[in-house]
This record gives C-alpha cells, sequence and structure tokens, in this order.
C-alpha cells in the first residue's frame, strides 16, 4: 500500500494545478467561517435587527449546529480535489505513464489501488481539516460551551468524508471513460444540473427514483441545514439508509473502473 502511494504521489505532487487546487481548497475552508462571523457582524453594524434580536445570535456556528452546518458548505468546494484526480489520471494517459508502468510490472489492478489509496489520503486529509477548523470555530463563537454539545453531530464529519472519497471515486470513472482532463471536468460540472433536470422531468408517482440518482445520493448524505433558522423542519441527522445507497454506489464505480481498465487497450 505505501509502495503504491509513494509512486503515485511522486508523481502527482510535480504537478503545479495539485498545489495550486489544494491551496486554494485549504484557504476557502479557513475563511468561509471567519467571512461568516464577519458578515453577522457587519449586519449588527448596519443596524440589521428585527424587534431587537441581535444577528450574531443566530447559531450558525455555535455547537452542535456547526457540524451539519460546515460540512454541508464544504461539500461544495470538493470539485477542487476532484479536479486534482481528473488531472492525475488523465495524465497518466497523456503522457503513457500508465502503459510504462504496467511494462514496468505493476499490475492494472495496483495502478487502480495507488489511485485509490491517493483519493483516501486526500479525502482524509480534507476531512482532518474540517473536523480541526470546525472544532476551533465552534470553540470560539460558541457562548455556552459544553464538552456533550462539543461532540453532538458530529456525525456530519465522516458523512463529510465519503461524501468527498465517493465524489473523487466518480470522478475517477469519468477520467478513465473520457482520458482527457478538459472533456472530463465539463461533463463533471454539467452532470449535477444534468440529473437535476431529469428529475424535474420525472412524473410525480415516480419522483423518489430521482434520489437514487448517484450525485443525489451523495448529496443525501448531508441535508440541507439553514432552513431551521426560519422555523422550517430539516433532517438534522445522518440517513442509514443514504449511507447504504452511497457505499452501493462506491462499489459500483470501483467495480467499473476496473472492468474499464481490464478490458481496455492502454
Amino acid at each position: 500500500m505505501l509502495r503504491l502511494l509513494r509512486i503515485d504521489l511522486k508523481k502527482l505532487t510535480n504537478y503545479r494545478a495539485f498545489w495550486v487546487l489544494n491551496i486554494m481548497y485549504g484557504l476557502l475552508i479557513f475563511s468561509i467561517p471567519v467571512s461568516v462571523m464577519e458578515f453577522l457582524k457587519w449586519l449588527k453594524v448596519k443596524g440589521a435587527e428585527f424587534e431587537g434580536f441581535d444577528p450574531m445570535r443566530i447559531p450558525v456556528l455555535h455547537f452542535p449546529d456547526i457540524w451539519q452546518n460546515i460540512t454541508y458548505v464544504y461539500t461544495f468546494l470538493k470539485i477542487f480535489l476532484a479536479i486534482v484526480v481528473i488531472i492525475s489520471i488523465s495524465n497518466e494517459y497523456s503522457y503513457k505513464t500508465i502503459r510504462q508502468n504496467i511494462i514496468d510490472g505493476m499490475s492494472r489492478v495496483d495502478f487502480i489501488k495507488s489511485k485509490l489509496f491517493t483519493i483516501l489520503l486526500l479525502s482524509l486529509g480534507s476531512t482532518l481539516f474540517v473536523f480541526i477548523t470546525g472544532l476551533l470555530t465552534g470553540i470560539i463563537y460558541t457562548p455556552d460551551l459544553s464538552f456533550t454539545d462539543i461532540f453532538m453531530g458530529i456525525e456530519f464529519v465522516p458523512a463529510y468524508f465519503l461524501d468527498l472519497f465517493t465524489y473523487m471515486v466518480f470522478a475517477f470513472l469519468l477520467t478513465v471513460l473520457l482520458k482527457r482532463s478538459a472533456l472530463t471536468i465539463f461533463i463533471l460540472l454539467l452532470y449535477t444540473p444534468i440529473e437535476y433536470a431529469i428529475s424535474a422531468y420525472i412524473p410525480e408517482s415516480f419522483a423518489f427514483i430521482a434520489e437514487y440518482f448517484p450525485l443525489h445520493a451523495i448529496n443525501n448524505l448531508i441535508e440541507f441545514p439553514f432552513a431551521k433558522y426560519w422555523f422550517q423542519e430539516i433532517q438534522d441527522f445522518v440517513s442509514m439508509s443514504a449511507v447504504g445507497v452511497v457505499l452501493l454506489y462506491l462499489v459500483l464505480f470501483i467495480y467499473a473502473i476496473h472492468y474499464k481498465l481490464k478490458t481496455s487497450d492502454l
């Protein structure tokens, strides 16, 4: 495992895009909570109070709300890491390093493992960063801090990891199918609106089918949390059925990658 990971990271860290995209991703993760609090402070300074209600009292970044709130927002940033995966794999085809690795004795399964280990490392690193950011932000801004509140809702952090990992494996699959980085990024960006456009035309009696589309399923891991601040009911937990569907898709994606690489001419 470590040997395969070292081989892939050696290639990946030589790409300028790897560093640029990861730095942008990290800066966004760090800056979003700060920006939210500065915005609420600005509202208060400008007198945006409703019947004496202080905007700073909205518990967007308080425990336990913070875990669902930040993981939901951060899922929109996963495209940065997906592009890293796409560039990494498409370059294997462009520079024919995948063929050279096979000639040098690496099996196709080993190649898949090396990429999956890299995706796993990116997912774990991002999840750890999100956890630390959420923990520090919650400690700073929660007015009445209690130990139980800190870890209430923490299940959204592993849900974020599963969301991120599955999405990057999906990007892996698209790259193996299309082989060109620009085309793959374009299709990946277009795929979500296509899914939602298709779901809009499904008859109402069969509307539930849309929830099982790949990216719908991934997005269902962490539901939209902010409606609760205008007194609407939300799903404030991670559904185990949603986890099961995503795990099934994860297995299907990996199987499809293996089948494509096993049967294609490299």
